[in-house]
């Protein structure tokens, strides 16, 4: 390793499925990267990117993460998407001692020391999102997802959530990951069987923009039956009309809409270096934070090694676009700020409940607490 810089991984996806949510990961990235080295780095030396492109391919990010550790000789990675890609990343991070930053909602239940969780667990968008769902619009969902495990495990926990609130899950159905023609004829046909309340969907990548189009095609009325979409970001809904993505909602801790000074500088710096065809999205802010709360990690401890790094890591906090995050020693997950909002018809997130809460993580579900309360900019509902 060159004695001169700090070197890390990034394994984000340009292309495949998931390219155009992953492409905002790593842009982000690669400004907090840039940003740090412009001020000198961390205790005088650089941080050096090492950037593969694994094409949505979990085989693909496996052989990649490999060569990441084993080749380039890197002790930290910051990458990954779908869990399917996580999961096929973590034994070779965890075989090599090395650590992996992954910054992506997930279904949650799942903790390895060798992982900082930096997207929201279940009580961190689900919770909060089923309780806006459920006074606004009604309690009898509909369910659908791509065919693999965080559609399945995120489809289990809002379907008890809904049911604690006495909720009904009327309908639950899975399509390919690469979605065909006939697999959203057959989304629409059990929507209009069902005629639910809300229609919960963990649809990933590709195959969100087509289900949207059709659900609007069809004649369906997001303003009385929305599309409630944790896996769908500003990065699908730039690609899709303003009437086709209108009225549909998301819950995440992160909108390039958020009206703070903090959010502010960092749409505007990511959109000076990226323009505004790529926007930045809740799983890029979470990119560009946990960058942050490693180099403050690093500088503490000195070394990128794993027993000298997490120490250093569980004292930081970062002042992130969201709001001031830190990461829960117990869990390796982040403390965050949860909040809704719904596209408008200019084809913006406006959020519509921000309830001023940084909540610390549960990701198996034992409770849900609040740890924090800071004066919020707004808080508006529906």
């Amino acid at each position: 390793m060159d004695s001169d810089s700090w070197r890390v991984g990034v394994l984000f996806s340009e292309t495949g499925v998931t390219g155009a949510i992953e492409r905002t990961q790593r842009a982000a990235t690669l400004l907090a990267i840039d940003e740090i080295n412009a001020t000198g780095g961390v205790l005088g030396k650089r941080i050096e990117p090492v950037a593969y492109d694994p094409r949505s391919t979990p085989n693909l990010y496996k052989e990649l993460a490999v060569r990441l550790c084993d080749d380039d000789r890197v002790r930290v990675v910051f990458g990954c998407h779908m869990s399917s890609t996580r999961k096929a990343v973590l034994p070779v991070i965890e075989a090599r001692d090395a650590l992996l930053f992954y910054p992506t909602l997930y279904e949650g239940f799942e903790y390895s020391r060798h992982c900082i969780y930096t997207g929201a667990a279940p009580n961190q968008n689900s919770v909060q999102l089923v309780d806006f769902l459920t006074r606004h619009y009604g309690k009898r969902v509909f369910l659908v997802g791509s065919n693999y495990v965080y559609p399945y495990e995120s489809n289990r926990t809002i379907s008890d959530l809904f049911l604690q609130l006495g909720g009904q899950v009327l309908d639950e159905l899975y399509v390919p990951l690469n979605l065909k023609a006939e697999d959203v004829a057959k989304i629409i046909a059990h929507i209009r069987a069902a005629q639910p309340d809300v229609i919960y969907s963990t649809i990933v990548g590709d195959g969100i923009i087509p289900f949207y189009t059709a659900f609007k095609e069809a004649g369906f009325d997001a303003s009385t039956m929305p599309i409630s979409s944790q896996s769908t970001s500003e990065a699908d809904v730039i690609r899709m009309r303003p009437d086709v993505a209108e009225g549909h909602i998301t819950a995440a801790p992160f909108f390039a809409s958020l009206d703070t000074p903090r959010a502010r500088a960092f749409v505007s710096a990511y959109k000076k270096s990226y323009g505004r065809d790529m926007p930045p999205t809740a799983p890029a802010e979470a990119a560009y934070f946990q960058v942050y709360l490693y180099a403050a990690a690093l500088g503490r401890a000195g070394s990128d090694r794993l027993e000298e790094l997490l120490p250093a890591l569980y004292e930081a906090e970062y002042d992130a676009p969201q709001g001031v995050v830190k990461i829960d020693r117990l869990t390796n997950h982040t403390h965050l700020w949860p909040r809704v909002a719904r596209v408008n018809a200019q084809g913006i997130y406006e959020i519509v409940h921000d309830p001023s809460l940084r909540v610390a993580p549960d990701p198996f579900m034992r409770e849900y607490r609040a740890d924090f309360v800071e004066p919020a900019p707004h808080r508006v509902q529906r």
